[in-house]
């Protein structure tokens, strides 16, 4: 595989970074720093530059107090070619982006390369709602097929028209309603039948990425992964993590057209669709204990909170293998502030784990006494100021 990383970074009124350089280097780079003073914020930046948006809550406080945009501009190193990327973060506006000083979407931004996010509130990511790890599976999916945006975009489009005409229901029942809900029904079934392939093929091919991953970071034990859904029959979901070539978008887009029928009334009362991919889960599931043979439960209900922390990180970790050997481009691991909540023999086990496969930025409070980590190039934020050491 070869190494995507980025090479410089300037940032300018991005969060509490005024006017900022930063020379990064394609190994290990280690962000130190007290709490509040920017870490965070440069981990941030560079997960930016993938077109995937920020990996955090407050995309609305990107920009620093008091200006009306922030700049995010990069220099990304790839096959030996050195890209300019640049982000325009306007206040109210959206953003603008470009490569090499030509408009770029966000799409071009996934293909030139892409990031891994992990920090402490990826234990959201087990225990949080359903809108968390929907997400997960969706930016996994154009991580992987950057081209599926559109298959996304589509079934949004198809959603939000359908729910529009579910809220007109009451006043407007008749022939003429009864006609335009069976071809919104028909266009949402087609969609999210095709976004639901995209999502079982993303999860079938993370699977034992991260099964293997969770079972060295525990020390042993399982990691299950399974598409919760109340419309897909459950044999389906299963064949589908076995065999994603032998699921057909017709035969789910039947299954979601038989149970949309079965909603209609209660549909139409609520004004909201009340099937589809937009109510789908990724169900992990952890051992009830170390017992071989030990029943499997729901992590989000039953796991402790150092269980389900592994677990999100052997999907993180999972994710950043899977992507890796699928675009034959090492993603920018960024873990932030994640060595303080494991022990020395863990933090040891995650950089011999993740060293050697691409750049990777670690924020921390403190110097990782670790001799894998004698080769890392230091930096010290503090106060949105960047030296390095």
């Amino acid at each position: 595989k070869s190494v995507v990383h980025v090479a410089r970074l300037v940032l300018k009124d991005f969060r509490n970074y005024t006017d900022e350089t930063v020379e990064l280097g394609p190994g290990i780079n280690l962000v130190l720093g007290r709490n509040a003073q920017g870490k965070t914020n440069l981990l941030e930046a560079v997960y930016l530059l993938s077109g995937l948006g920020s990996p955090r809550p407050g995309e609305s406080n990107l920009i620093r107090h008091g200006s009306d945009r922030a700049t995010v501009h990069a220099e990304v190193v790839k096959r030996d070619r050195t890209v300019r990327v640049d982000l325009e973060l306007r206040a109210g506006r959206g953003s603008k982006s470009a490569i090499n000083g030509s408009p770029a979407s966000a799409r071009l931004l996934r293909e030139l390369g892409c990031s891994v996010f992990f920090g402490p509130d990826e234990l959201g990511l087990v225990k949080g709602s359903p809108e968390g790890r929907r997400r997960f599976l969706d930016d996994l999916v154009l991580k992987l097929r950057p081209a599926r945006e559109a298959v996304r975009r589509e079934w949004e489009r198809a959603l939000r028209q359908r729910n529009a005409l579910l809220r007109s229901g009451p006043r407007s029942q008749g022939p003429d309603f009864d006609g335009n809900l069976e071809v919104w029904d028909d266009m949402f079934c087609a969609a999210a039948a095709a976004l639901t392939v995209a999502r079982l093929e993303a999860l079938a091919a993370l699977v034992p990425y991260a099964e293997k991953r969770y079972e060295e970071l525990a020390g042993g034990g399982r990691l299950v992964l399974r598409y919760d859904s109340s419309w897909l029959d459950e044999q389906q979901g299963q064949l589908a993590l076995l065999e994603p070539e032998a699921v057909e978008a017709a035969a789910l887009a039947d299954r979601l057209r038989s149970r949309l029928g079965e909603l209609r009334a209660r549909e139409i009362e609520r004004g909201l669709s009340l099937a589809g991919p937009q109510r789908d889960d990724l169900r992990i599931e952890l051992p009830a204990s170390r017992d071989p043979g030990a029943p499997m439960l729901d992590a989000r209900q039953f796991a402790s909170q150092g269980d389900q922390r592994t677990a999100a990180l052997a999907l993180k970790l999972g994710e950043h293998e899977v992507v890796g050997d699928a675009i034959g481009d090492s993603p920018i691991m960024l873990l932030d502030d994640v060595y303080s909540e494991l022990d020395p023999s863990r933090r040891e086990w995650l950089t011999s784990a993740v060293r050697g496969g691409g750049q990777i930025l670690i924020s921390t409070t403190e110097r990782l006494d670790q001799a894998s980590l004698s080769s890392a190039r230091i930096l010290q934020v503090e106060a949105g100021s960047v030296a390095s050491q």
